[in-house]
């Protein structure tokens, strides 16, 4: 659901299934997770190395890419790299920007209907990919979890 615990919330969720599945710098994880006070883009590092899946498939060259509007390969499977055909939580444009047009899970700490939070479509290579429209809060969805 939405209910993450808010932007720490759901970083340490990162930073958790990093480490469950023996990633190496699983406590530099960070989720594609915007709230109206707080762009993605603000929180993570713009790095000018590639973004590479844990299956080594890469998914930008680097944060322009990542940020463009069009991806390399979707961003489609999970920590332990099994393929994924979802929806995930964002709150974020493609640009790393908030979609305010969400209510953000109410900070996403709202697993509530009354609410909703923005969603990207997870095998989107397009500006889909990180946002397509608005879930109720009460869905279950993955987190994109970007390495620092």
């Amino acid at each position: 659901s939405g209910a993450i615990n808010g932007l720490a919330g759901a970083d340490q969720r990162c930073r958790m299934l990093a480490a469950l599945a023996g990633l190496p710098r699983f406590d530099t994880f960070r989720a594609w997770l915007s709230t109206a006070e707080s762009a993605a883009a603000d929180r993570l590092l713009h790095s000018h190395g590639r973004y590479v899946l844990v299956n080594t498939l890469v998914v930008a060259e680097n944060w322009d890419g990542l940020v463009s509007g069009t991806l390399l390969h979707p961003i489609d499977v999970d920590e332990m790299s099994q393929t994924q055909s979802t929806r995930s939580w964002t709150g974020t444009l493609a640009t790393g920007q908030p979609a305010f047009e969400s209510d953000f899970c109410d900070g996403w700490t709202s697993f509530s209907g009354d609410f909703t939070g923005g969603t990207g479509i997870v095998p989107a290579v397009d500006a889909t990919w990180s946002f397509f429209g608005e879930s109720s809060c009460d869905f279950d969805l993955h987190l994109i979890c970007i390495e620092q």
